[in-house]
């Protein structure tokens, strides 16, 4: 079935049946790219996996028969695809179907937002927060704010992330792609911070994007820390954060006493591999003060992890910069599940200055539980 049809219900007597012209799977999301048309209207779409919550976005590219000078509320009633008022739009008659040998979709680098290029020039945008408030997304014919897409002004600031998300993933295709040259730099500067490593992991399953794991024994403690998240940043981080650039790239890193025995240290190896790539699966970001169930190891009340970017008693590890946005290492501090149900009533802030207190029984596994009142 068509995404018209499973938008906006069975077709109308003049109507023809619905062509899909180009699609496309987000390079790092559960989200598909989708651009269909009919015989009277082509819209862009964003189409989440049915098991996540991202649903489906929709922005009006263009109508193909003259513009209604009201909207037509029967049709829409019975779920057929609307067209633009012609209050709204560039070219009331009307224009030429798309043609899907002129078309390109082009990713932002979050790969949880898309942009829609006819022979090169950009047509139509949904950006993660289409969808909200009324906003369906940006289309260069429309004028306005119109119902199912706004005007997309040659001032509209995504146009330039659109020309660097097209840059990045040209960058993929070259002989030397941007994991072969992050990788060194990392191991480089983890080394100089924390030690020579006593292992390396590929944790990517050998699928893209591509990612390692660090890991350092030492006589005090054992730590773990990633190594390639930060090439891609986070989805929506933009929506919750008024700088994004300073959250929106991290590597997940893990300091323990020593003890553990190689399998556990395996698993918990196992375990952060599986954690890395949370944002782009559940289309969400990982900050300070966020929790991730942890639950792998047996004799320990700790059944969760607190995810901390300064602690008096953390290595504060400077990473430089990557394509303008700041790196961070959150720290995976291990809680019980009475300290995590206090993080979400009361807030990390007061909770981060208990776990300050307690000092370097931040690494202890075991620790025991810190008193709450």
């Amino acid at each position: 079935m068509s995404l018209l049809k499973k938008l906006f219900g069975s077709d109308a007597p003049k109507r023809e049946k619905p062509e899909v012209l180009m699609e496309l799977r987000s390079p790092a999301c559960p989200i598909t790219a989708i651009v269909e048309q009919d015989n009277q209207v082509a819209y862009f779409y964003l189409w989440g996996d049915e098991d996540s919550d991202f649903g489906v976005k929709a922005c009006w590219i263009r109508n193909l028969d003259e513009a209604p000078i009201n909207a037509d509320l029967k049709q829409m009633e019975e779920g057929i695809p609307p067209m633009l008022i012609k209050a709204y739009c560039r070219f009331p008659e009307g224009q030429t179907p798309l043609q899907a040998d002129d078309l390109e979709i082009v990713w932002f680098e979050e790969g949880d937002g898309a942009t829609l290029m006819e022979k090169g020039e950009v047509i139509a945008i949904i950006p993660s927060w289409a969808g909200m408030n009324g906003f369906s997304g940006y289309a260069r014919d429309c004028v306005a704010e119109g119902e199912y897409c706004w005007e997309l002004k040659s001032s509209n600031i995504l146009l330039e992330r659109v020309r660097k998300a097209k840059e990045y993933w040209q960058l993929w295709d070259l002989e030397v792609n941007p994991f072969q040259i992050i990788q060194p730099q990392l191991l480089q500067q983890y080394e100089d911070n924390l030690g020579k490593s006593d292992q390396y992991f590929a944790i990517d399953g050998n699928e893209w994007p591509p990612r390692g794991l660090f890991l350092k024994k030492g006589e005090i403690k054992d730590v773990f820390v990633t190594v390639g998240l930060s090439l891609l940043p986070m989805p929506v981080a933009e929506m919750y954060s008024e700088d994004p650039n300073e959250v929106n790239r991290i590597e997940l890193g893990l300091l323990l006493n020593t003890g553990l025995s190689q399998a556990e240290l395996n698993l918990i190896g196992s375990w952060i591999s599986g954690q890395a790539g949370i944002p782009w699966k559940r289309i969400s970001w990982l900050g300070n003060g966020h929790t991730v169930t942890f639950n792998i190891l047996e004799r320990t009340k700790m059944t969760s992890v607190v995810l901390v970017k300064h602690l008096n008693h953390l290595p504060d590890i400077w990473l430089e910069n990557y394509r303008d946005s700041q790196v961070n290492i959150l720290w995976m501090v291990p809680i019980t599940e009475k300290e995590r149900n206090y993080i979400t009533d009361h807030g990390f802030e007061p909770f981060s200055e208990k776990l300050n207190n307690i000092g370097s029984e931040i690494f202890n596994i075991y620790r025991d539980e810190i008193n709450l009142r």
